[in-house]
C-alpha cells in the first residue's frame, strides 16, 4: 500500500511541475486578485483607493487603503469578503467546468484543479486557519472575533470544500485521479503548509 502512494503522489508530482515553477509568480498573481477585490468593492461603493500594495512582506501578503466621503456610508463587510467572494465563485467554475463530458486535455485539466480550486480554497484557509485562533484579518473585519459558531461554520465549509475538490478532481483527472486516501494525504500536506508558513510568520516577525 505505501508503496502504491508512492507512485501515485510521485506520479501526481511529477504531473504537476510546471504548476510548481509558476508557484512564485502565480503567488504574486492571486496577490493582486485579492487586494483587486478589496478595490473594486471601495470603488463600486464611491470611495477611492489610495494605496494598493501587491508585493508580501513578512506582515502581511498585501493591503490596500482607501477613504470614502465623511458623509458616505459604506459596506466594510463587503469589502472584507469581496476577495473569498471571488475565489468562491473560481472554485464553483472548476466544478462546473469539471461536468464537461468529453475530458479535457492533460494540461487544462490541472491548471482547472490548481488554480480555479486549490489555490483559492488555499487562500481561503490562510484567512480562516489564523482568524480562528485570534489573529486579525480580513475574517475578522468582517465577522469580529471568532466563536463557537464561526468555528463550526469554518470546519463544515473545510470539509464540504474538501469532499467538493474529491469530486472535481475525479471529474477532472478521469483515470489519473488520486485515490482518497493520497487525495486526504494532499490535503492534510497542503494545510500543513498553510500552518507551517503561519508558525515561520510569527517567529520571524
Amino acid at each position: 500500500m505505501l508503496s502504491h502512494l508512492r507512485f501515485e503522489l510521485g506520479g501526481f508530482f511529477r504531473w504537476h511541475w510546471p504548476h510548481f515553477l509558476l508557484a512564485a509568480p502565480g503567488a504574486l498573481l492571486c496577490t493582486i486578485l485579492h487586494e483587486g477585490a478589496h478595490a473594486l468593492a471601495v470603488t463600486l461603493q464611491g470611495g477611492r483607493v489610495t494605496k494598493f500594495v501587491w508585493l508580501p512582506s513578512l506582515e502581511r501578503w498585501g493591503y490596500i487603503e482607501y477613504q470614502f466621503p465623511s458623509q458616505d456610508h459604506f459596506s466594510s463587510f463587503a469589502i472584507a469578503v469581496a476577495p473569498y467572494c471571488l475565489w468562491l465563485l473560481l472554485m464553483l467554475m472548476a466544478g462546473v467546468l469539471s461536468l464537461k463530458t468529453n475530458p479535457h486535455l492533460p494540461w487544462a485539466s490541472s491548471t482547472i484543479f490548481i488554480w480555479m480550486f486549490a489555490v483559492p480554497l488555499g487562500d481561503i484557509a490562510n484567512a480562516a486557519l489564523p482568524y480562528l485562533f485570534g489573529s486579525q484579518n480580513d475574517f475578522t473585519d468582517a465577522f469580529g472575533y471568532a466563536t463557537s459558531l464561526e468555528w463550526a461554520l469554518i470546519v463544515l465549509f473545510g470539509i464540504a470544500s474538501v469532499v467538493f475538490g474529491m469530486i472535481v478532481q475525479e471529474r477532472l483527472y478521469r483515470e489519473r485521479a488520486l485515490s482518497v486516501i493520497g487525495y486526504a494525504l494532499m490535503a492534510m500536506a497542503g494545510l500543513a503548509l498553510i500552518v507551517a508558513l503561519h508558525i515561520a510568520k510569527v517567529y520571524l516577525i
